[in-house]
């Protein structure tokens, strides 16, 4: 399982086909402290699902000046870090130390041309990634850092005659190149502010039946990944922002089961279409796992406490059978 940690609310782009650059989640600049992020991580590694911490979500990570304090926190932990960013900065602050403790960083674009660049990623200004990726470049070539660096293209029907000038760039920078067909559109179908109101509207429609989810099949978003915002927070999924109506609760203040539950029975994922999957059998476990933990039983001690009601009324001769079975159960 992922965790998507945002250590800081704000990004400084505008970006139309965002919840976040739309304003529709507003920037604050409130920041999560270091000590509750360590806390974080350390109840991350203690529950035992998790296997690497990502530092972003809905957010510019890069934006927080001392990131590399809180890379430096996840690889004390043993934890593997990702950080995904636009790098349309005209400075990063110590973008080498976070990088020594990066195990792979994601920049996205949506063009190499100014003109084309700026329709999507509104406020960003290319020259600036440009820069930051030579620098980079410069790092890896020189071994300080080890980091899986990609360039990743979002891809829309305007921009692809930017696909082969970005990955020739790439090329030449020793970094790999990635194709993202893009979600939604920055001209056709820009957010707003009022973005959040669509979900909302959702949850309004809301349906007990689980239409979209088939027997024996889950929506993979619940199990594999948890994302936190800048006050520790977890959130439904990634998929549609950090919403106050989408708020599961404290992460420190809650179990892995009781989390998990919350998110499963979460009224939005009854009347979201994300794609689902057949659960695998951890899955199953896990899920049966979290609805007995409501109960303050573990599935083991459930059956037991039937077993123990049944031996109470049964007849007598029958009871000594039972209770040699569960003996040698």
């Amino acid at each position: 399982m992922l965790l998507y940690v945002d250590t800081i609310d704000a990004c400084n782009l505008k970006c139309p086909t965002c919840v976040r650059g739309s304003r529709a989640l507003p920037n604050t600049g409130e920041k999560m402290s270091l000590a509750m992020f360590r806390q974080i991580v350390e109840k991350a590694k203690d529950d035992g699902d998790v296997h690497q911490v990502d530092l972003f979500n809905w957010i510019e990570p890069f934006l927080n000046k001392n990131l590399h304090e809180y890379t430096n926190v996840v690889k004390d932990a043993g934890l593997p870090c990702g950080i995904s960013s636009a790098l349309s900065l005209p400075r990063i602050h110590n973008l080498e130390e976070t990088l020594v403790n990066t195990n792979s960083l994601t920049v996205s674009v949506s063009g190499i041309d100014q003109e084309v660049y700026e329709v999507n990623h509104v406020g960003g200004n290319i020259d600036y990634v440009k820069h930051h990726l030579e620098t980079i470049s410069r790092l890896l070539r020189t071994g300080a850092i080890r980091t899986l660096v990609s360039l990743r293209f979002l891809k829309f029907d305007y921009n692809a005659d930017q696909e082969t000038k970005l990955s020739d760039y790439a090329s030449n920078l020793g970094l790999n190149f990635e194709v993202l067909p893009a979600s939604g559109h920055p001209i056709k179908w820009a957010l707003d502010d009022q973005a959040g109101e669509a979900v909302r509207d959702r949850l309004a429609h809301f349906s007990a039946e689980r239409p979209h989810e088939s027997h024996g099949h889950v929506c993979p978003l619940i199990f594999e990944h948890i994302a936190i915002n800048h006050a520790g927070d977890v959130y439904l999924c990634c998929a549609y922002g950090n919403f106050d109506f989408l708020r599961i609760g404290p992460y420190l203040e809650l179990s892995k089961e009781e989390i998990l539950l919350r998110r499963y029975t979460h009224p939005m994922c009854n009347s979201c279409a994300w794609e689902r999957r057949p659960a695998t059998f951890k899955e199953q476990e896990t899920l049966k796992k979290s609805f007995a933990n409501r109960f303050k039983e573990t599935p083991d001690l459930a059956r037991k406490s039937v077993l123990d009601k049944l031996i109470q009324i049964i007849p007598a001769p029958t009871k000594g059978i039972l209770q040699e079975r569960i003996k040698q159960s």
